[in-house]
C-alpha cells in the first residue's frame, strides 16, 4: 500500500513547540505515540489505513526524539513527555481519544491512562515498554555516551546514522522498509541540529523505568477498554511483557500479529486489529 508521510505540522503549547503529523480531518480521534529511535514516520502506513476507515489520526512526536522543539531544561522524562502529549490533545484534538502506545510512546501512554479525569475513550498497547523492562542491552551505550563530556563528539550524523540501521534492522522482519528517506529523517530528527542533539542526550539520561514501574499498579483502575497487540517476532520487548500487562488491566483483550518490533513500518496488522476492535469492520 502506499505509505507517503503527511506534511509535518507543529503547534506551540507553552514554552514548546510540537511537530505532529496528521492524516484525516473528520471522524473519531486517535493519537500514536512513537518511542526510540522513531518519530512519528512510524506510523505512515497505520495512519493511512485507519485515515481511510474514517478516523481522524495524530502522530505527535515527542521532546528528543523528533522535531519537536523545547526549552533544554525541560523535564525529558516520560513523566515530563506525558504532561507534555496531553496538552498537545487538550490543544489540537479536543476531543475524546483512542490512545495507542508503541515501545517508550507505550510507557507515556500508561501513565497517561493513570491521569485523574483523561480524555481517553480506549487505549492500545503494542510492544511496548512496561515495569522495568526497559533500557534494553542495545541502548545502554547510548545512555553512557549522553552522560561523556564530549558527547557532541560521540553523536555524530554517522554513528546516528549505523544506530539507526543497526536498531531498526534488528526489530524488523523486513529490512526493505528501511529507506534512506526514513533514515534521513530519523537522523534529522535526532541529531539535525545542535538544538535536536542537545534533547537527544537528554532525552537519553532521562531513561529511567521509574514511572512505569509506578504506573503499573495505577492501570488496575483503568476501567476502559483496552487492546494489547504484539508481535511474535520481537527481540526488544517480547511476548511476555503483554503478557504481565494483560495480568493487570481489567478490560484488556490481547491478540497477535506477525512481525518485529517495529512492526508499523512493515504492515498494517496494528490498523486492521484496531478497527476489528473497535468497530468490528
Amino acid at each position: 500500500m502506499e505509505t507517503k508521510l503527511a506534511e509535518r505540522q507543529w503547534t506551540t503549547v507553552g514554552d514548546c513547540r510540537i511537530a505532529y503529523r496528521q492524516w484525516g480531518k473528520e471522524g473519531k480521534a486517535i493519537v500514536l505515540l512513537h518511542g526510540l529511535p522513531t518519530n512519528s514516520a512510524l506510523w505512515a502506513r497505520v495512519g493511512l489505513r485507519l485515515s481511510a476507515q474514517g478516523y481522524r489520526v495524530y502522530a505527535p512526536e515527542m521532546l528528543g526524539l523528533g522535531y519537536t522543539e523545547g526549552p533544554e531544561d525541560y523535564d525529558h522524562s516520560l513523566r515530563g513527555q506525558a504532561q507534555l502529549l496531553s496538552r498537545f490533545v487538550s490543544a489540537v484534538v479536543r476531543d475524546e481519544y483512542v490512545l495507542v502506545g508503541h515501545d517508550l510512546g507505550g510507557g507515556v501512554a500508561q501513565i497517561m491512562m493513570t491521569e485523574p479525569s483523561t480524555p481517553i475513550d480506549k487505549a492500545v498497547l503494542t510492544n511496548c515498554v512496561a515495569f522495568d523492562s526497559w533500557p534494553v542491552e542495545g541502548v545502554k551505550p547510548l545512555i553512557g555516551g549522553a552522560y561523556h563530556k564530549n558527547y557532541a563528539q560521540i553523536f555524530t550524523p554517522e554513528f546516528t546514522l549505523d544506530f539507526l540501521r543497526k536498531g531498526l534492522s534488528a526489530g524488523l522482519l523486513d529490512r526493505g522498509v528501511i529507506t534512506d528517506d526514513l533514515l534521513e529523517d530519523l537522523c534529522q530528527g535526532l541529531v539535525g541540529t545542535t538544538q535536536r542533539q542537545e534533547h537527544f542526550v537528554r532525552f537519553l539520561r532521562a531513561m529511567d523505568n521509574e514511572y512505569t514501574q509506578s504506573a503499573s499498579p495505577q492501570l488496575t483502575k483503568f476501567e476502559r477498554e483496552t487492546l494489547l497487540v504484539w508481535a511474535r517476532s520481537d527481540p526488544f520487548q517480547p511476548l511476555s511483557v503483554g503478557e504481565r500487562l494483560r495480568e493487570v488491566l481489567p478490560n484488556a483483550t490481547w491478540g497477535l500479529i506477525d512481525g518485529g518490533h517495529f512492526h508499523p513500518l512493515e504492515s498494517v496488522g496494528l490498523a486492521d486489529a484496531i478497527l476489528r476492535w473497535d468497530c468490528g469492520s
